[in-house]
């Protein structure tokens, strides 16, 4: 988790890191973010909070809001058939997904993570593959614009709020927009994807400038936002996001990564649609939607987040809501891949649904699997398909996936190899 990837954080284009490997820190004891995904510092007093499981999945539950319907007006017109977007990070790194065999029926926008700044304004355009990197980006560019998709550059990730400081400086800014915008001409790309992390206060003013220039400089081109996640023992002042939304394309939740080990905190789930209202599982996507609304994000602009990905517990813990008991989240992003999940850690006897948060995991009375998992959070079909009967309900604007790489089973016969792509043509797309 601490190259360049996605992660979610209390206020904050990520506060964290979600890759491969790492599954944070809790924060300080003054509830500060200190990586942790959540910036999740002290939950407070538990109360506890039934799950409500079942042995299947379950269809319902997602609420009735149809508000934001007003606001499709102000979304691009680049989604499927039903308006929304859903767009999935590409890594350079990290698991393989040949470029040839990408679902595009599954997609409506690709972005490819990640091309990174320094603290002087130049971009490096490795893709972390080194020589390889550029023609890995002119291949990606090529083959999604001949299945008629849109195609980002996202920039940043984890751990990179000093390089985009330094980057938007006054004495780096002219040459870091110029650079930017060299490598959306060279490319071809249709857009940025501005994934500053962690995002604090100070950078709001430098980051609304970066997003200005860009407007005027290229007012064709599509721009984009992660956001964190909101904690809901510690919610964050996002009046900011309400009002630099009217010049960005979407901002869209890294709800994935949400679970941890951290003090006063209970075993949760990695993307849990609903909250359980346990101040000691402070943390979900419905809460965190609202949220935002609240502060002025449009509806049809954000968008929600799938994880392809899940991560493991230690033993004691083998559900959700339950006490640590010294358990901690011992793999996540990269390491409990999807398809390392199916091959390795699923089974029918195995499989429970939270017909609460709406998502599915693994539950193991002892060690299981190379990482010694009691519990495994993760996304399956029925989990989008919640997702995208959500997103609808809500009248907001898709989905972002971390990452289509990780969704990609190589032994799968062909045509199956992303079913959860294919999930998401079904629940976003139509």
């Amino acid at each position: 988790m601490r190259r360049w990837l996605l992660a979610l954080a209390s206020v904050a284009i990520g506060c964290g890191s979600s890759g491969a490997g790492s599954t944070g820190a809790p924060a300080d004891a003054a509830g500060t973010c200190d990586g942790c995904g959540a910036c999740c510092g002290d939950a407070g007093v538990a109360v506890d909070g039934a799950s409500n499981e079942s042995s299947g999945p379950s269809e319902g539950g997602t609420p009735s809001d149809t508000g934001g319907a007003d606001d499709a007006a102000t979304s691009s017109a680049d989604g499927g058939s039903t308006g929304m977007w859903v767009m999935g990070y590409y890594s350079g790194f990290g698991s393989a997904l040949p470029v040839a065999e990408i679902d595009w029926n599954g997609l409506t926008h690709l972005a490819v993570a990640f091309y990174l700044p320094d603290a002087q304004g130049n971009i490096d355009e490795s893709l972390s593959q080194g020589n390889a990197g550029p023609a890995l980006g002119h291949s990606l560019v090529a083959v999604a614009h001949q299945a008629g998709k849109k195609i980002l550059a996202s920039l940043g990730g984890s751990d990179s709020e000093s390089v985009w400081q330094g980057s938007t400086s006054s004495a780096n800014r002219a040459a870091f927009e110029s650079n930017l915008e060299r490598l959306v001409m060279t490319y071809g790309f249709d857009g940025v994807d501005l994934d500053w992390e962690p995002f604090a206060a100070g950078d709001h003013a430098a980051l609304q400038t970066l997003v200005q220039d860009l407007r005027s400089a290229m007012p064709g081109i599509l721009i984009t936002m992660p956001v964190g996640c909101e904690n809901n023992n510690s919610p964050d002042d996002l009046s900011f996001f309400g009002s630099v939304a009217s010049s960005v394309d979407r901002m869209n939740l890294m709800s994935y990564g949400l679970s941890g080990a951290w003090q006063g905190w209970k075993s949760w789930h990695s993307s849990p649609l609903h909250w359980n209202h346990d101040t000691s599982t402070p943390i979900a996507i419905d809460s965190s939607v609202d949220d935002y609304l609240r502060a002025g994000v449009p509806h049809a602009k954000l968008g929600v987040g799938s994880g392809f990905f899940g991560e493991c517990y230690s033993s004691p813990v083998t559900a959700p809501d339950q006490a640590l008991g010294g358990s901690t989240v011992v793999a996540g992003d990269g390491t409990m891949s999807y398809a390392n999940i199916m091959s390795a850690y699923y089974s029918p006897a195995a499989y429970t649904w939270d017909s609460t948060a709406m998502v599915p995991y693994l539950t193991f009375a002892s060690a299981h699997g190379s990482q010694g998992c009691t519990y495994v959070s993760y996304e399956d079909a029925p989990a989008i398909s919640a997702k995208g009967a959500y997103a609808k309900s809500k009248g907001l604007g898709g989905v972002i996936i971390w990452t289509i790489n990780e969704g990609y089973i190589a032994s799968a016969p062909a045509g199956q190899r992303s079913p959860l792509l294919e999930a998401m043509k079904t629940a976003f797309l139509q």
